[in-house]
């Protein structure tokens, strides 16, 4: 499915159903991803799963694609941000595109999170499904292919409402092209950023539809490129060195295509700042009598 010529604007991607109590009455938080939200523990009937005392499932803050022993946004996200204890189901696997974002919730969550069993009792008030992906499928793919890929990743989406998920958080991909790896391209490529643009218009659009077919779904969408791109900006106001916007190891980025930890941490900042501003839903009659009394 192509994308319309108006893709979704973002008050029609943030939509706030009853499941919706707030950021603050969340409990868990389950992640599907790449690189981008990987913390290196794979789930198995006999991993540890997370607790208040172990959050991620394994020690903190796992192994991450940012520095050696330093969190990424998650677990920034929780320590920083957060307003509740959280617990964190997190399937992504680095190098994963929607085609592994399909084993993370075919394989690796429907079959024992999935199930909600005793020791992951969640609900669809409680709990927070988070998926961001599209980095490496937009480093491989045609344009025509990313409608229909981003189809099959919403048919995952309809496997999690299935079994009972109703708040969903969607991250758009971030500006790679101004990566240390992206800028090197786009000096040979001045249309590299094409596809990750393109891909971010068709998962508004996925987003804006997947909204309008589940009336009791909140959908909410997060712009990582909006992140990175005010970063990139102006790297100072954010505490990084100018001369390491596109530096391979330096301040902002870890390697040639992965953040940093303190990149990670103003994704997290900004994330929880978002979800934060998502008030709790209320109903039409409760939101007239509100008017009515003012």
């Amino acid at each position: 499915m192509a994308p319309t010529a108006a893709a979704a604007e973002a008050s029609d991607l943030n939509v706030i159903r009853p499941s919706w109590r707030g950021y603050n009455r969340l409990r868990y938080l389950v992640i599907f991803g790449d690189s981008y939200s990987d913390i290196g523990y794979l789930y198995n009937k006999i991993t540890t799963n997370p607790s208040d005392e172990a959050p991620l499932g394994i020690e903190f803050p796992g192994v991450t694609w940012a520095e050696p022993a330093m969190p990424n946004w998650v677990g920034h996200l929780i320590t920083e941000y957060s307003q509740s204890k959280l617990l964190v189901y997190n399937y992504a696997v680095g190098g994963d595109s929607v085609q592994g974002v399909r084993k993370q919730v075919q394989v690796n969550f429907l079959p024992r999170v999935g199930e909600k069993p005793s020791w992951a009792p969640w609900s669809a008030d409680d709990s927070l499904f988070v998926t961001w992906i599209g980095i490496n499928d937009c480093a491989h793919l045609e344009l025509v292919e990313m409608p229909d890929t981003l189809d099959e990743l919403f048919v995952e989406q309809e496997r999690l409402y299935e079994v009972g998920a109703r708040n969903f958080l969607f991250i758009d991909v971030p500006p790679i092209h101004r990566t240390p790896v992206g800028v090197a391209f786009s000096g040979a490529d001045p249309g590299f950023d094409r596809p990750y643009s393109f891909w971010n218009s068709c998962l508004r659009t996925r987003v804006h539809q997947f909204a309008r077919d589940h009336t009791d779904a909140t959908t909410l969408f997060f712009s990582s490129w909006d992140t990175f791109t005010r970063v990139l900006d102006n790297p100072v106001a954010h505490g990084f060195d100018p001369d390491h916007v596109a530096r391979e190891g330096g301040d902002i980025w870890a390697d040639n295509l992965h953040p940093s930890s303190r990149m990670h941490d103003w994704i997290a900042h900004d994330i929880g700042k978002f979800l934060e501003a998502q008030r709790p839903y209320r109903s039409p009659a409760a939101t007239a009598v509100g008017r009515s009394s003012n």
